[in-house]
């Protein structure tokens, strides 16, 4: 793989986060019917649904979710899943091989 190439985040093996790995992530702290029940009232209220969501709109769904969460489990799931999609973004920026 020529590394001069690329983004930041592809040259360091980094795939962008999707819907279906956050209910993973989600799943994996508070389980699954939690993690659906969170994210499917997080979904009918801010109107954005599916799984091919952009970055922005699950940005928007997770701060959604994570402002609504009462468990402080649920609420630190999600920051993380934002974190990531927020770190993927900014390498996203970056060109060239990691210095």
């Amino acid at each position: 793989m020529d590394r001069s190439t690329g983004t930041g985040a592809a040259l360091r093996g980094l795939a962008r986060p999707t819907v279906v790995d956050w209910l993973k992530e989600i799943a994996g702290v508070v389980g699954p019917s939690e993690a659906l029940l969170a994210w499917s009232r997080a979904t009918l209220a801010t109107g954005l649904h599916g799984t091919a969501l952009t970055p922005a709109q699950m940005r928007v769904v997770g701060e959604r979710l994570a402002a609504d969460a009462t468990d402080p489990r649920l609420r630190l799931a999600v920051r993380s899943c934002l974190l990531r999609l927020r770190v993927h973004g900014a390498l996203e920026t970056t060109k060239g091989a990691p210095r």
